[in-house]
């Protein structure tokens, strides 16, 4: 994977995690490794991976 890609998927889930909380970066981040986006180093996680894809599907449809 590139890593233009990585970070895009890094933005989309953490802008996610951003609206879902309706806080600041560290409580998203937060919300994130709650959810088992992020891991422990705010490092996306396979799942974290996934919710980037379905939040791209949902934005291009």
């Amino acid at each position: 994977m590139s890593a233009s890609k990585i970070l895009n998927d890094y933005e989309a889930v953490l802008a996610y995690c951003c609206d879902k909380t309706m806080n600041g970066y560290e409580q998203a981040l937060h919300y994130g490794r709650l959810s088992g986006y992020f891991d422990k180093n705010n490092k996306l996680t396979a799942m974290g991976h996934k919710v980037a894809r379905l939040l791209e599907d949902d934005l291009a449809a």
